[in-house]
């Protein structure tokens, strides 16, 4: 019997999420123009943004960092609702 890293195993956690929602969502973009539901993508775009906030969550317990430690982002922050608005999708 080993000892259990909580966070490191979280981490492990939420890095799998992440990338089973973008394979979702990289699904679902990927797809025939015909097959392409509105919805679905919203929803998929949705659990990954979610799932990325876990995975910046358990790597900042991990290893201390949060928003305000570091250099700004160069990338912003968006909201989902955001997102569907700047390339056109219907929510």
């Amino acid at each position: 019997m080993g000892y259990r890293d909580a966070v490191r195993d979280a981490t492990a956690d939420a890095r799998r999420d992440v990338l089973e929602a973008a394979l979702v969502l990289g699904a679902h973009l990927d797809a025939p123009e015909s097959d392409i539901d509105d919805e679905t993508i919203v929803r998929a775009l949705s659990a990954f943004m979610d799932a990325r906030a876990c995975y910046l969550a358990a790597i900042g317990a991990r290893y201390g960092v949060t928003r305000e430690s570091g250099p700004p982002s160069t990338h912003s922050q968006h909201s989902v609702r955001e997102l569907v608005r700047r390339f056109g999708l219907s929510a």
